[in-house]
């Protein structure tokens, strides 16, 4: 099956098709998101190997050099300004973005995003960045992988949930299932970190370990600071943008929780930072109507992981993004992005909902 894709892949370039579909969309901006980005000679040397897969520098090399090929990168205050109709529109724009605030997006990968004179949005949660706090999804991975059983189990509200330790390779689709189940069983979202803080400290108390031991030398997990934001700023043209106070989502919260993770983690930013903070990213792609119309008091834009282009007209607080695509064979990298495929993707669920 493989061999078959990779053949109508190399026939659909070969006939034109994509171009075309390129063509025809140029003046649309592509918007690509990350999270962490690991240094890949890194990874052998590694304390620990997170069960979320992580994109590595050398994967970062390769599908920037492909995409330099058919994309202008551009930043995304440039991208505003284009669909806010002050400047003319740029062929085939392309922005990258990173979630998140991890120090190897700078570190590791700031060097290689300067190299294709790219300036990429990184969006960071302030507290977490104040207090160089780990994620509950880095802090619970690395916990659990420090267990010595071969099941442990916990009650999620009045549901048992049993991690399979067995193996990495158990473990990683036990915490995947795991993260889903929690998104869907917690209606409030504070209600679900204080759950999670208190699965991983029972987990650390019991192992004796716990991700923030080795945060300040950790390539996976760790933050970078203000100081080091604002060198990001300063030597890599990287720009600031806001992801809520406590990574929250923001459509399982009251209002005035929302008023409050939304204009704080932007006064954090504009006082660390001596900046204006005006682009906003949804943590887990969590907003409704309630948010929208909050968000546009702070923000000129809001970012989504919905995947799709952008292009004038879009409602600047719902704007769309795919995943930096990564892959050995370059086509598979464009055609993972491109217009033909989100149409054909469209096509098809219109398709099967007939």
């Amino acid at each position: 099956m493989p061999i078959l894709k990779s053949l109508v892949l190399k026939l659909i370039f070969k006939l034109g098709v994509f171009s075309l579909f390129h063509y025809i969309h140029r003046k649309k901006i592509t918007i690509l998101y990350a999270h962490s980005i690991v240094q890949s000679s890194d990874i052998a040397t590694s304390e620990w190997q997170p069960l979320r897969t992580q994109h590595t520098t050398d994967q970062l090399i390769f599908s920037l050099k492909v995409l330099d090929k058919r994309y202008q990168f551009i930043s995304l205050s440039t991208a505003l300004r284009i669909l806010k109709k002050e400047i003319k529109p740029i062929d085939n724009a392309l922005v990258i973005t990173l979630d998140d605030g991890y120090l190897n997006n700078i570190k590791a990968a700031g060097p290689i995003f300067s190299q294709y004179n790219i300036h990429p949005t990184i969006f960071v949660s302030s507290a977490h960045t104040n207090n160089n706090i780990p994620f509950w999804f880095d802090r619970l991975d690395y916990a659990l992988q420090q267990i010595k059983n071969e099941y442990y189990s916990t009650k999620i509200l009045d549901e048992l949930f049993t991690f399979d330790c067995r193996s990495r390779k158990k473990l990683v689709r036990s915490y995947a299932s795991f993260r889903v189940k929690i998104k869907s069983q917690f209606v409030n979202d504070q209600m679900m970190r204080d759950y999670l803080e208190s699965l991983s400290c029972l987990i650390e108390k019991q192992t004796g370990k716990a991700l923030k031991q080795i945060m300040q030398k950790d390539s996976h997990a760790q933050l970078a600071s203000w100081d080091q934001l604002k060198e990001a700023q300063q030597h890599f043209n990287f720009e600031i943008g806001s992801h809520t106070i406590n990574h929250a989502r923001l459509s399982l919260l009251d209002e005035n929780i929302i008023i409050n993770e939304l204009s704080q983690s932007k006064q954090h930013i504009e006082d660390k930072l001596q900046l204006t903070c005006n682009t906003f990213c949804y943590p887990d792609n969590s907003y409704d109507n309630t948010t929208l119309s909050i968000v546009k008091d702070y923000y000129d834009c809001a970012l989504t992981t919905d995947p799709q282009l952008n292009k004038i007209g879009n409602n600047m607080m719902e704007l769309k993004r795919l995943n930096l695509p990564t892959n050995r064979e370059p086509l598979n990298i464009l055609f993972q992005i491109s217009a033909l495929r989100l149409n054909l993707q469209k096509h098809f669920r219109i398709t099967n909902s007939l």
